[in-house]
């Protein structure tokens, strides 16, 4: 333990232009190592666990980015290949969770600071005829959400303080639309797949870091607020469906809010469609060849705002209309209106918003399957690169988000509203999260890269080899 902190003292700052690099410690990290971080605000620290070759390494560090302590653990063997999520008490005790293949078995690592030493304790998941759909943390609480073969039924295995507890939601009763408009099962629903999106996933959307188009493209989300669940589905072109699960006493309400009317609506192959929820209010997207409509709606389904967009100046952008390939280097300019919509509709439609300055930033545009190497990969190939623990372990949403455009083509503009989604004239300035983005890809040496919010900064860390040093990078809007 003293060798270990010993190596941790070494620090310097300085800062730079677009970035301050708030610490740098003298930490041997291994080339394959993989980490992930818990950030807690209310004690204004975070914890890294890096995971290598042999042990598992977790670091608690103050807001300053000072060395609090650290505790060390064999690896598990090879039968947990993946660390699927996480849970943490007041008490200083850190539960790491591995699964096997099948997801049956879980292998919990608690890390107890007080204590000082880590505990390990094997966890049996009664998976019958059943798909996870999501795995997640909320407020320090490990869910793994299954839905029962054929149903409607989900099932929530609640993971705290390594203990395990089953509760079941049947949504049966509830009324679902298949993609033709027939009423369906939620089974249906989540078992289909298409070429951007696999069957049995639910991309996260969070407040972490301002969430890419490639993200929210994704026709099945998941939001959390506060101690709720919020499910969307936008498989219909029709409608946006929402589930949401109270996780205080596991109650579920549904609700359905129409899209906009198409001529073609009788011909639904000629258009797509997308949502994004922003706090009480749900964005809807509609698009084809020729135009795409906006509508902003509260939970009632009142719309309250809409906006049409076409081959006509587009008046609600505060950007040029921008095409990358692959990466934020190959950022050209797009001329005309007409060619944003028309491209959009080659693409997956996709809207994503996030809150800053009193202002609220809306994106508009498509998104492309990842390519690699010419080819096109689809389906159950989806994933980000460089992610380094499986995308279910919602503490990586940041790291996930910040490589999503990595070999994609990306479309789009930006906009700006007031709080009340009036217009806002100006231009829309780089922001700490597209500052990051172009850092990140000019130091893609940096080896166990971790990305994280605390106390409304953004924060990267990564390891040189050459100065052997990890280092944290702060930004700001």
């Amino acid at each position: 333990m003293k060798k270990l902190l010993y190596l941790l003292i070494c620090l310097t700052c300085f800062t730079s232009f677009s970035q301050e690099m708030v610490k740098s410690v003298g930490l041997n990290v291994s080339k394959n190592a993989q980490v992930f971080q818990i950030v807690e605000e209310n004690k204004k620290q975070v914890s890294l666990f890096f995971s290598a070759k042999i042990n598992m390494i977790s670091i608690r560090f103050d807001e300053k980015f000072n060395v609090i302590d650290s505790l060390t653990i064999q690896k598990p063997s090879k039968d947990y290949d993946d660390i699927v999520g996480y849970s943490c008490s007041p008490e200083n005790q850190y539960y790491v969770y591995w699964s096997n293949s099948n997801g049956k078995e879980l292998l919990s690592q608690c890390f107890d600071y007080n204590a000082k030493k880590v505990s390990v304790k094997q966890i049996s998941v009664p998976l019958e005829k059943e798909k996870i759909i999501k795995r997640i943390t909320v407020n320090n609480v490990f869910y793994m959400i299954s839905i029962l073969k054929g149903t409607g039924i989900l099932n929530f295995y609640v993971v705290k303080d390594g203990n395990l507890e089953k509760k079941s939601i049947d949504l049966s009763s509830k009324r679902f639309l298949a993609k033709d408009d027939k009423v369906t099962t939620l089974w249906d629903i989540v078992s289909s797949s298409t070429t951007y999106e696999p069957a049995y996933f639910f991309q996260t959307i969070s407040n972490e870091s301002p969430p890419s188009l490639a993200l929210s493209a994704n026709k099945r989300k998941i939001y959390v607020r506060e101690n709720k669940l919020i499910f969307t589905l936008d498989n219909n072109r029709r409608f946006s469906q929402m589930f949401t699960i109270d996780l205080s006493d596991f109650s579920a309400t549904t609700t359905m809010l129409q899209q906009k009317y198409f001529p073609q609506d009788n011909t639904l192959e000629s258009c797509d469609s997308n949502s994004f929820l922003l706090n009480d209010k749900l964005i809807q997207i509609k698009s084809n060849s020729d135009y795409m409509k906006v509508a902003v709606k509260n939970m009632e389904g009142d719309e309250e705002k809409s906006f049409l967009i076409n081959s006509q100046e587009i008046t609600i952008k505060n950007s040029d209309i921008y095409q990358e390939n692959g990466d934020v280097k190959s950022l050209r300019v797009l001329d005309k209106s007409s060619q944003l919509v028309r491209k959009i509709s080659g693409l997956n439609p996709s809207i994503s918003l996030y809150e800053a300055n009193q202002n609220i930033y809306m994106v508009i545009g498509g998104v492309s399957n990842i390519q690699q190497n010419g080819a096109v990969m689809y389906g159950g190939m989806f994933g980000v690169a460089g992610v380094l623990i499986g995308a279910a372990i919602s503490s990586n949403y940041s790291l996930n988000n910040l490589n999503s455009y990595k070999n994609r083509k990306v479309v789009y503009i930006n906009c700006l509203f007031d709080k009340d989604f009036n217009h806002v004239n100006g231009e829309v300035k780089k922001t700490a999260f597209d500052e990051l983005r172009a850092f990140s890809e000019s130091n893609e040496n940096l080896i166990a890269p971790v990305l994280f919010k605390m106390n409304s900064s953004l924060y990267y860390g990564g390891f040189d080899a050459k100065s052997g040093n990890y280092s944290f990078y702060k930004f700001n809007d």
